[in-house]
């Protein structure tokens, strides 16, 4: 078991992986990272505005993960259920990139295959656009937002946000979300 620890470690370290977390996340997880995640790019002398925007993208990111994650767990009878997912966020040739990885249900997959693949098209003078005739509109049904959390997130990556969906069963999928900034 220590040689397969020290060899994932030592993956991480060459894929430039700064943080990963898999498991249950929760909006009180999500400060305390989020605050650490602040520190860790502070101490590497990152730039104000790159570190607002990783952080920003780190928060719809998790946000994604506990709103709309398939997999969920409970940890007491009174207490609400906690979704599980992944997250990632890494530094190669001098960009960082903010990863995210959960289960969805097969029904979620054509919705936001469009969304992403609308919002991937656009530049971002189209993405302002868009963005502002979004904030306008009522949410949709079964949103748990108003569906601006991956328009944002393109604004503020530095390249078009990636994304891919497979299908594990007839009934889920597992969707991962890239930015990089």
């Amino acid at each position: 078991m220590m040689a397969e620890i020290q060899k994932f470690y030592d993956q991480l370290k060459t894929k430039g992986i700064i943080f990963s977390f898999s498991g249950p996340v929760s909006q009180n997880l999500l400060e305390s990272i989020g605050e650490t995640l602040k520190q860790k790019m502070n101490l590497e002398e990152t730039s104000t505005i790159i570190t607002r925007n990783v952080f920003a993208i780190f928060v719809e990111l998790v946000q994604n993960v506990i709103n709309y994650s398939a997999e969920r767990v409970t940890t007491a009878a009174d207490e609400p259920e906690i979704s599980s997912g992944m997250l990632i966020i890494g530094r190669e040739d001098e960009r960082f990139y903010i990863l995210s990885g959960n289960y969805i249900m097969k029904e979620q997959e054509a919705s936001l295959t469009e969304k992403l693949t609308r919002i991937q098209a656009m530049d971002k003078e189209e993405l302002k656009i868009y963005y502002k005739d979004q904030r306008r509109r009522d949410r949709a049904d079964g949103s748990k937002g108003a569906g601006l959390g991956f328009i944002e997130m393109a604004r503020k990556a530095s390249q078009p946000i990636e994304f891919e969906i497979a299908m594990v069963n007839e009934k889920m999928a597992f969707f991962v979300v890239k930015a990089v900034i």
